[in-house]
């Protein structure tokens, strides 16, 4: 296996960078981190001619594409130029090990003329220098290891965005508030958002928060009790996990050890919410409870599953590998902080499925779920510098670049055609949640435990997730800001908005962009390159040659069909359907339109509500209440519920003041 240079080779002198700097390592091109973007933005700019520096913090290439995701997600509207060349040839699903294979091969062969120096276990960065303001120019940046890079033009391959942080350049942590952008999905929830929106998320109603009835010490993995503000910022990220590399191959499982300090009681809260589930008539397994990508070799990839696995019973499992109350201190955290953070996580992931392998109680109670846990240990053929565990958190977001131009929600539901587009950029909204809060429903009159934060557009009913050209000026600095700086994964999007960016295939191709753009700076002034400088049209025309896709197709939207009418089956409040969405396998009488089988509340409840009639009026056949929509207007009234009589009639009313494909109640 080709490792590149290792940090201790460097050691042995150093040369003169500009400004004096004592430098270990220089390229003309600077790239941090080992990303799929590292990848492509190494090949692409030593392809045109620049000497590169690409220094990697941990021992492999290519962050999470080699380190756990089995798979692709998304790309099949937006792959082309060196993405393409690095999937096509993979397939949907992979090895860990073949994508890494995969990579080194593709960079070895574009190192033939000697351009790409590679310095792995550099560790993380430590500061980095510049000179000048307004803008500065990034001059020299050293790891913790004590290595110091020097270079022309810089690229942020990170997934943290630590070159982006550490050199001052204008960034930003966290949710922005709902009013900065006018974004309906931005902010922290808020009590009826929480109870409504998030209701596949909320665990069990005899789930408890607290250790005991003294309502005092919440239970391990329930971050704080709910004290959110309607739409408000804060400083907090999507949740994190490793996405497992798992086999049921006997002779290549290794088994998942119980953690140092293991105990069911730290696992308490997941024992509840499985009691909850058996005592409900639900028989869990592997698959219901996690996202499983089945991958070569009897293996799979797991990922979190409270999105989007639904059991055969039909009900959502909201505990996961996802850990929504460690990952805060990750963006922002030093070297000491993340070794924290990756600690904690692997060893709630240790615990979990050590624990739904193994336990005797869940044995008795859940015997399917042990056994098909069970049945799976850690891959004795990947990973081994690591002891099979993959040493890439996944980390979904960090800190964002704050540019002249920002990615809004408004940007990912409107296909709009871009003059400065670098590449194109797809998948729906996909936040995974935040927080996970206690949270005291005055409604029910009882304690609740919810997975806040998380924004799903399968769920939310909206089509938000188009295919975005996504300008040049998202992955540059201000230009009073940072001279010769690219960023092409925490590029200049709300949180909102990067969900629907934060994928390997957009990184593999903005890091290609990031590259040519990258070397066209050194044509206007070869001392001092300045990404402002860049031609536009002239990189285009470059990633054009290249394979790179830049422009989709924008027809005008189909006529709006009528829409559908309904009550969910939760009977608890009325919903509106997709406009034209194909019916789902109904079971309710023929006089009933069911809703159609992208809202995430799928079936009607005939036997509690008449058809329509030609004005669009409902009418309630028995005592019922409606409960008020997560997506507020005018025409509701000011309460929570609404109580509705035998005979009254209600009136699904389209909202426009928000997500705008959702139906609102209201008596008529």
């Amino acid at each position: 296996m080709w490792l590149g240079l290792a940090v201790q080779a460097l050691m042995q002198g150093a040369v003169l960078g500009a400004q004096g700097v004592d430098c270990d390592a220089r390229g003309d091109v600077v790239i941090w981190g080992g990303t799929v973007c590292g990848v492509t933005a190494s090949i692409a700019a030593a392809a045109q001619n620049r000497s590169v520096l690409w220094m990697v913090n941990g021992t492999r290439l290519g962050g999470m594409t080699s380190g756990g995701l089995g798979g692709r997600d998304g790309g099949d509207a937006i792959l082309g130029g060196l993405a393409a060349t690095l999937w096509q040839p993979l397939g949907k699903n992979f090895e860990p090990h073949a994508a890494e294979d995969r990579i080194v091969s593709m960079v070895m062969q574009a190192n033939a003329s000697g351009r790409i120096r590679v310095l792995r276990n550099t560790g993380w960065l430590v500061s980095v220098e510049s000179t000048g303001a307004a803008p500065r120019r990034i001059v020299a940046a050293t790891t913790q290891n004590g290595v110091t890079g020097c270079g022309s033009v810089w690229i942020d391959c990170s997934y943290e965005g630590d070159l982006v942080r550490l050199s001052g350049t204008a960034h930003r942590v966290g949710r922005e508030a709902m009013s900065e952008f006018n974004e309906s999905m931005a902010g922290q929830d808020w009590p009826p958002f929480v109870e409504s929106f998030e209701k596949p998320d909320a665990m069990a109603a005899s789930v408890h928060p607290f250790t005991d009835n003294t309502n005092t010490t919440l239970h391990p993995g329930i971050l704080e009790v709910y004290n959110g503000a309607h739409g408000a910022a804060d400083d907090w990220v999507m949740s994190m996990c490793f996405r497992m590399c798992l086999t049921n191959n006997a002779s290549n499982a290794v088994p998942i050890a119980p953690p140092l300090g293991y105990s069911v009681e730290k696992l308490s809260l997941l024992r509840q919410e499985i009691l909850a589930a058996t005592a409900r008539g639900f028989e869990l397994t592997l698959d219901s409870m996690f996202l499983v990508r089945y991958l070569p070799n009897s293996k799979i990839d797991l990922n979190s599953g409270s999105w989007t696995t639904q059991n055969h019973s039909g009900g959502y499992f909201p505990f996961s590998t996802d850990l929504p109350f460690a990952q805060h201190d990750w963006p922002l955290g030093d070297a000491a902080a993340r070794a924290r953070v990756f600690a904690e996580h692997k060893w709630w992931t240790a615990a979990m499925l050590h624990y739904l392998g193994t336990d005797p109680e869940l044995r008795r109670i859940q015997p399917g779920l042990v056994a098909s846990v069970g049945a799976y240990g850690l891959c004795g053929d990947e990973y081994m510098e690591s002891a099979h565990w993959s040493p890439q958190l996944y980390v979904r977001e960090s800190v964002r670049l704050v540019a002249d131009r920002v990615i809004s929600q408004d940007d990912i539901c409107v296909a709009t055609p871009n003059p400065t587009t670098v590449g194109l950029s797809e998948w729906a909204v996909d936040i995974h949640i935040v927080k996970r809060v206690a949270f005291y429903n005055t409604t029910s009159d009882r304690w609740a435990v919810v997975n806040s934060g998380g924004r799903d557009s399968g769920r939310a009913g909206h089509t938000c997730g188009v295919v975005l050209e996504v300008p040049y000026e998202a992955i540059v600095p201000q230009r009073s800001d940072t001279a010769n700086l690219l960023v092409p994964v925490c590029a200049s999007f709300t949180h909102v908005a990067f969900s629907t960016f934060r994928l390997e295939p957009q990184y593999a191709i903005f890091g290609q962009s990031a590259a040519v753009a990258a070397a066209l700076a050194f044509r206007d002034d070869a001392e001092t390159p300045t990404v402002h400088a860049v031609n536009i049209t002239e990189l285009q025309a470059l990633l054009v040659a290249q394979g790179q896709l830049l422009h989709s197709a924008h027809p005008p939207p189909p006529p709006s069909p009528p829409m559908r009418w309904g009550c969910s089956q939760d009977v608890d409040r009325c919903v509106g359907g997709i406009p034209g969405a194909a019916a789902p396998n109904a079971t309710c009488a023929d006089s009933c339109q069911p809703l159609g089988p992208d809202e995430w509340l799928a079936q009607m409840c005939c036997d509690i509500w008449s058809a329509p009639d030609p004005s669009g009026a409902i009418t309630a056949k028995s005592d019922t209440f409606l409960k008020k929509s997560v997506l507020e207007s005018a025409d509701l009234p000011a309460v929570d519920k609404l109580e509705v009589t035998a005979g009254s009639t209600c009136r699904l009313v389209p909202n426009t003041a928000r997500l705008g494909t959702y139906a609102l109640c209201k008596t008529s």
